[in-house]
């Protein structure tokens, strides 16, 4: 058994112990004398002893409710088991002590409320564990926001539930898929799945934010908080070895955008499939408790990742992008604002103050002045550019798969809330050469643009804007931009 140590202290608030009836009164010494900590565990289940193990199991003797909590950073009370035996996990974030306190409590019959403080020595990680690394990047706080395919980021299907759906996650597709809506329109003519009531999730902007301390929180668009919740993604598998699972998203007060079953007039739900996840991506299936292969209806979500700077650029170490042609243009001229204010809809892909642009055909065509009157290979839809996070580079391709130039590459200032209501950072890469496609100030002859703004980014969108003669902000002087996007 393992020795609790710690202040005791008499609380006369009752608010923390639900449910169970009061049991006889208890003073918070005979309350720790009563509770006993059984072993620490390297798993929920207890299988595996460890000295510092973060499952940590526990009795009453005698047998009597109680509640064991600790507070979130926030100063709210975390709950962390209730009941007169069970187990409780304390997962501390990375670098913090070992010593974690944690608190016991009863209600007693004349509704006070003994307690006592103790702490407890668990396993304090270095790094994230992959199931929640995936969901909050390094940093241990990631946003995620809509992601609208073909029209569509939540709508029904036939609920699968197995291998052998056919549908490509990879690229966003939904296993069984029915029917969708774009996100405005969750909030307007399909309210309804909603109870009638418009919470601000119907806006491409919404976002819910996943951290290392097993919450999520979603917000509105202005950034005013919506619901908030615990998570964990239960048995997570990268490799999807069983052909559709990734794992179990397990979620507390329905924390998640727009949260409700479809048909179910404002049901919220808890618990969903991971039918696809990666850095910039995750797609989310509402089983309903129907049967594999049912194809009972079933509601669906997908997500992208928009805070994640290194994800979107490299993945999970290496990712490439290609051009993203909108309205015909994938490179041009613009006049520079640098400043908030400019209008553009960034996450749709439009460039503030553009003026021009062109395909990647006319690149090498009519347009081949911009680099010097040399052909490369940039030229094309199917030429692209991969950042390597290991090896901080990044490196052009031809369509035929040819390296064409390469640099080091870096990212700074990034905040992805572009605080200055223009930008949300820079990209540096090297002091000649650059290895981003088509690297050409607009209308210089073939010079090369090495330092880039960062306008808009998220896991399926790169545009960036080089301020080549460095103007002043709102000069309206040209410029070039690029638009990008994963290549798949």
């Amino acid at each position: 058994m393992i020795a609790l140590a710690g202040m005791m202290l008499v609380s006369c608030d009752p608010v923390l112990i639900k449910g169970p009836e009061a049991d006889a009164a208890i003073s918070a010494s005979d309350l720790q004398s009563a509770f006993v900590i059984d072993g620490q565990f390297a798993d929920a289940e207890c299988t595996t002893p460890q000295a510092d193990g973060n499952f940590i199991k526990y009795h009453t003797t005698p047998a009597r409710t109680v509640q064991v909590f600790n507070y979130k950073a926030d100063g709210s009370v975390n709950v962390l088991a209730t009941g007169a035996a069970g187990v409780f996990k304390i997962m501390p974030r990375r670098g913090a002590d070992a010593n974690q306190p944690f608190h016991v409590s009863t209600i007693n019959q004349d509704a006070s409320v003994s307690t006592f403080d103790s702490s407890v020595n668990v396993f304090v990680p270095g790094d994230l564990a992959p199931e929640v690394k995936i969901l909050t990047g390094d940093s241990g706080r990631k946003a995620w926001k809509w992601y609208t395919i073909d029209g569509s980021c939540w709508g029904n299907a036939g609920y699968v539930g197995a291998a052998g759906h056919g549908a490509d996650v990879a690229a966003g597709a939904i296993p069984g898929i029915w029917w969708g809506c774009t996100p405005a329109q969750l909030e307007t003519e399909q309210i309804a799945h909603a109870g009638g009531t418009a919470y601000g999730y119907g806006d491409d902007n919404a976002y819910m934010i996943f951290n290392e301390d097993g919450e999520c929180i979603s917000y509105k668009a202005d950034g005013t908080q919506i619901a908030k919740g615990s998570y964990s993604l239960n048995d997570y598998d990268p490799d999807c070895a069983d052909g559709y699972h990734y794992g179990k998203l397990v979620t507390t007060d329905a924390p998640i955008l727009f949260p409700f079953a479809i048909n179910k007039n404002g049901q919220r739900v808890n618990e969903f499939d991971v039918a696809y996840i990666d850095p910039n991506m995750m797609i989310l299936i509402d089983p309903a408790g129907n049967s594999a292969n049912s194809w009972s209806e079933s509601t669906w979500w997908r997500f992208k990742n928009a805070s994640d700077v290194d994800a979107a650029l490299a993945g999970s170490g290496q990712r490439s992008w290609t051009w993203k042609t909108v309205d015909g243009s994938c490179w041009g001229n613009a006049g520079y604002v640098g400043a908030a204010g400019h209008g553009a809809n960034l996450a749709a892909g439009e460039v503030p103050g553009i003026w021009w642009g062109c395909t990647p055909a006319q690149l090498e065509t009519e347009q081949v002045a911009h680099a010097g009157g040399k052909v490369y290979g940039y030229g094309s839809d199917d030429a692209y550019m991969t950042f390597d996070m290991v090896n901080g580079t990044v490196t052009s391709y031809d369509a035929s798969g040819k390296a064409i130039a390469s640099s080091p590459y870096a990212v700074e200032n990034f905040d992805w809330t572009a605080p200055d209501g223009y930008k949300m950072g820079d990209l540096a890469t090297g002091a000649e050469e650059s290895g981003i496609l088509f690297p050409f100030a607009i209308n210089k002859n073939g010079a090369v643009a090495t330092n880039y703004e960062i306008v808009y980014m998220d896991g399926n969108l790169l545009t960036l804007i080089a301020n080549y003669d460095g103007v002043a902000a709102n000069s309206w002087s040209e410029c070039t931009w690029w638009r990008f996007q994963p290549k798949k």
